[in-house]
């Protein structure tokens, strides 16, 4: 009998909305699969960044803002999602429109392939290094060499467990997001009774910027960009949720607080190595016993985190081409592969995590301010599967979104061009990613209610009934 006999196989493999037998997550496998990512490679590269530009007592500050205050003010759409069970993609047609919704779907793709191959590079340098401490001298422990060698390795087993569908990966996160939570201990412990916490509080960050205000905006940004970036990825997960509660809680429970532990735990790493390499940690701190317990803990993390995100990846492709088959579906993650050949984009975290927080602050202002302020919560299920219905909008776009978009990427680049690495004199007081959720949001519902008014904006309870009856 299959693994995945407790959720119908158009769920598990497909885009239909979650029955009431489907939802089978409860807070604590919520917990645990969101844990499976935020206390994977991102938290410790954040914290690591963070580190590197701030002391201790500034960088908790930073982590904490950054990532809590994002977190609480997106995660309520997780409501959304499980009370309807539908995909993050379909769920998103009702803001966004179809075409619109598919539009996103690319930024999304290019996300998880980005987030995926960081694990997987990450990954790749724990094994290089375990074979290093070993005193194993061969080609596999020449970085050029062995750190693709064992990425690629463990995109094809990330990808085997990832088509045995959302129950085996479940399982598999018991054991994967426990081994991250046991790595922050042992982190814990090297930093309480090797170090001594007012030894790393006196400790000075390595690479400042020149002010102490840039490098505090820059590292609070740094943990917005985080902390958005999870807004595509709620949907996957709280669609099997037993409860709108348990959706809400799980999420935020995860990235809005195990998260900024994991993250500040990195920053202690930082400041006593001078290194944001999570891999340099373990060599330098622990020792060689030490040593390959971190970087085995490290690595069964991060795998947990990358079949997170490839079945996040390939559910989310069902859901924009519901014809393909699984395999196809799966196979949307091959450029992965091609992205850990060589280092130059794992090497770019920061630019790349920067440009999330920029594109992701955009839509999660339109979202959650289309769901509970525009629509008031009520969503035709029906018209979120019929492509002709009442959420085609103009052409398949809605055209409220499209401005909201605009206007948030003009405030976004006019307080700072992630790109460029260059700050207005305004965002050293405001940051980016906050104020243009704010923005997009408020600029989102007066055009939805003003300008472009449509039949979407308006249903009442009554009129879903009727409909889909």
């Amino acid at each position: 009998m299959s693994e995945n006999t407790s959720i119908s196989k158009d769920v598990a493999f497909g885009f239909l909305p979650a029955r009431k037998n489907d939802r089978v997550l409860g807070f604590w496998s919520l917990l645990l699969v969101q844990l499976g990512t935020g206390l994977s490679c991102f938290s410790l590269l954040t914290g690591g960044y963070t580190g590197i530009m701030l002391d201790a007592k500034d960088s908790i500050g930073a982590i904490f803002f950054g990532n809590a205050i994002p977190i609480f003010l997106f995660m309520p759409i997780a409501i959304y999602f499980a009370r309807y069970g539908i995909d993050t993609f379909v769920g998103f047609r009702s803001s966004l429109g179809y075409s619109g919704a598919n539009v996103f779907y690319g930024l999304f793709a290019i996300t998880t392939i980005g987030y995926a191959t960081f694990c997987m590079y990450m990954s790749g340098q724990a094994m290089v290094e375990i074979l290093n401490l070993f005193n194993i001298n061969n080609i596999f422990t020449v970085s050029s060499f062995g750190v693709p060698f064992f990425s690629v390795l463990l995109i094809l087993f990330c990808l085997f467990v990832t088509s045995k569908g959302p129950i085996v990966i479940k399982y598999f996160n018991w054991v994967g997001a426990p081994a991250m939570l046991i790595l922050i201990l042992v982190l814990l412990g090297v930093v309480l009774f090797g170090q001594g916490l007012d030894k790393v509080f006196g400790l000075q960050p390595a690479e400042p910027y020149d002010t102490a205000r840039r490098s505090f905006a820059t590292a609070i940004e740094l943990n917005v960009g985080l902390a958005f970036s999870w807004l595509p990825y709620i949907g996957q997960y709280s669609r099997l949720s037993k409860n709108e509660k348990g959706a809400f809680n799980g999420g935020f429970f995860a990235y809005g607080i195990g998260l900024c532990i994991a993250a500040i735990l990195a920053v202690f790493m930082a400041l006593v190595t001078g290194s944001l390499n999570p891999t340099d940690w373990m060599t330098q701190i622990g020792g060689t016993l030490l040593g390959v317990v971190g970087l085995a803990l490290l690595i069964l993390g991060n795998v947990t985190a990358a079949i997170f995100y490839m079945y996040s990846q390939a559910i989310s492709f069902k859901t924009i081409f519901p014809k393909q088959k699984w395999g196809a579906a799966l196979a949307a993650n091959i450029p992965i592969i091609f992205l850990v050949i060589t280092p130059a984009f794992y090497n770019s975290y920061n630019i790349f995590i920067l440009l999330i927080s920029f594109s992701m602050s955009v839509f999660s202002g339109i979202i959650v301010t289309d769901f509970f302020f525009v629509k008031k919560q009520n969503i035709s299920v029906r018209d979120l599967y019929n492509t002709n219905g009442i959420y085609k909008y103009w052409y398949g776009f809605n055209p409220s979104a499209i401005l909201s978009v605009i206007l948030g990427t003009i405030v976004y680049w006019l307080l700072y061009n992630p790109l460029l690495n260059h700050p207005s004199e305004l965002f050293y007081y405001t940051t980016a990613g906050i104020p243009t959720f704010f923005v997009t949001g408020i600029c989102y519902y007066v055009v939805s209610k003003y300008i472009f008014i449509y039949k979407a904006n308006n249903l009442n309870k009554s009129e879903i009934t009727k409909s889909a009856g």
